[in-house]
């Protein structure tokens, strides 16, 4: 069961790690760009965690890890919105980035459809 926490709205350092490590993992399905690697970047320096993206390569991606650090609805439905947008950065959502955005939002629970997530996330940029 997924608990609500209460306090800061900040991402705790290992939220940071997991998310930028499933973005990481993510943008390798088809061939990671520098535009890629430069937002990953910028979210791990934007979330106060030195991480180096080499180091990110060389770990599998855990499920389980991602699953405990993101421990509220909120922050898996954010992970799999910044998610979309990294896989959409290089121009278009290639078919693999888009099983694994559905294999993801099962492992993490997430009871919308992915389309739905989608839709959500681009109504709210024509905002």
């Amino acid at each position: 069961m997924i608990m609500q926490r209460q306090g800061t709205s900040e991402l705790r350092p290992d939220q940071v790690r997991a998310m930028a490590h499933g973005l990481y993992y993510l943008a390798e399905i088809d061939g990671i760009t520098e535009h890629e690697k430069d937002l990953i970047k910028s979210f791990l320096e934007d979330g106060k965690v030195d991480l180096n993206l080499e180091n990110l390569a060389k770990l599998p991606l855990s499920i389980e890890e991602l699953s405990f650090s993101l421990d509220t609805m909120f922050l898996r439905k954010t992970f799999m919105k910044i998610s979309f947008l990294l896989a959409k950065a290089d121009g278009e959502i290639s078919a693999e980035e888009l099983a694994e955005l559905r294999r993801l939002a099962q492992a993490l629970e997430i009871p919308e459809p992915l389309e739905s997530l989608a839709r959500d996330l681009e109504e709210k940029t024509l905002e």
